[in-house]
């Protein structure tokens, strides 16, 4: 019922049941009376309350409540899909205006006041293979940043040698390269100026042109500075700094010009959108609800995460685009929303 909402958006959940034929959707209403359907959506748990932590206890976890859900979208979301060598880690905001220890508020971005959610996406394709909810500083006492805690954490027992991983600034450091060089991860990203250990030239305030670059190489590792309309810092463990392409700008008279682009930040530019991608699927049928409870966000959110993944799982089946993919196997779809008699349409399509 939450999936057809989500198709067919109502100004408000009664609607559904209105006596109005212009409001009432059958294919809702004839299910169950709406009284018990705000019931059920009320009294829906996915974990006892019983077994809840103290606050005070090192191992408190904040969502206890709907940490099992969370479990298992990351569980099959990861054994479902054999993901591309091209990854990318980025933040997805839950929006949620009412009351939470650990709500963010960032004025500067489209969704301000919500819950941040790190991803692990396929690039090509927006399929999220692993998420975690971000809820405060860590409580296990580690001095790695939290940038480098979340990549870490991410491609732990996901990503295997040979993998290239893009983040953007927020996450990127000479550390964090290093530390997925050394497990066989190449990475890319995006690299503040102000960073500890970067070569002197990216911090230099120095005249370049249009198309101009410089770079640094340390133990495999290459520190690239680009001049487009303003510097762009890379760090990037997977190319060969000296090489480049040719590529067009725009003009304030209309005009083109052709200037010389490192392909390290081509590459970046292609392999990041992965989390904007899943963005973009999950928000055109969303089923999302206001609620007071802070959980019931999260948990539409990973209802959302899994529906978007099987059609990414159906689009690719169906359309022949990674027939090497175990993962694309029907039965293995259905286990990230449960299997049930409705998935009659996967097995005609086989």
């Amino acid at each position: 019922m939450w999936i057809l909402m989500g198709i067919h958006k109502l100004p408000r959940v009664r609607n559904y049941w209105s006596s109005d034929p212009f409001l009432k959707v059958d294919c809702v209403a004839n299910i169950m009376p709406y009284t018990r359907f705000s019931k059920l959506t009320e009294m829906i748990h996915f974990n006892d309350n019983d077994s809840m932590l103290p606050r005070t206890d090192p191992n408190y976890d904040k969502l206890h409540k709907i940490r099992p859900l969370i479990d298992h979208i990351n569980q099959t979301s990861n054994k479902s899909y054999n993901t591309s060598k091209t990854v990318s880690v980025d933040e997805s905001m839950i929006p949620f205006s009412g009351r939470s220890s650990f709500i963010q508020y960032m004025p500067m971005k489209p969704i301000k006041r919500g819950f941040k959610v790190w991803c692990l996406a396929d690039s090509s394709t927006g399929y999220v293979v692993k998420s975690e909810v971000y809820t405060g500083k860590a409580r296990d006492g580690s001095k790695n940043p939290l940038g480098e805690r979340v990549v870490l954490n991410l491609v732990s027992n996901i990503l295997g040698v040979g993998y290239l991983v893009a983040f953007d600034n927020f996450f990127t450091s000479i550390n964090l390269v290093e530390e997925l060089l050394d497990k066989g991860i190449y990475s890319v990203g995006t690299v503040r100026n102000n960073r500890k250990g970067l070569p002197e030239m990216m911090k230099a305030k120095e005249k370049m042109k249009r198309g101009d670059f410089n770079y640094r190489i340390k133990k495999g590792i290459s520190a690239i500075k680009w001049m487009d309309r303003k510097p762009v810092t890379v760090l990037t463990s997977a190319f060969n700094p000296t090489e480049t392409v040719e590529i067009t700008r725009k003009l304030k008279d209309r005009s083109r010009l052709p200037i010389f682009c490192p392909i390290t930040i081509q590459a970046y530019n292609k392999i990041m959108g992965g989390v904007d991608r899943f963005d973009q699927l999950r928000e055109v049928y969303m089923i999302g609800r206001r609620s007071k409870n802070w959980w019931h966000s999260i948990m539409y959110y990973y209802i959302d995460m899994a529906i978007v993944n099987c059609y990414i799982l159906y689009k690719c089946y169906k359309e022949g685009e990674c027939e090497d993919q175990l993962a694309f196997r029907i039965q293995l779809a259905k286990q990230l929303i449960g299997d049930y008699n409705g998935r009659k349409r996967f097995r005609d399509s086989k």
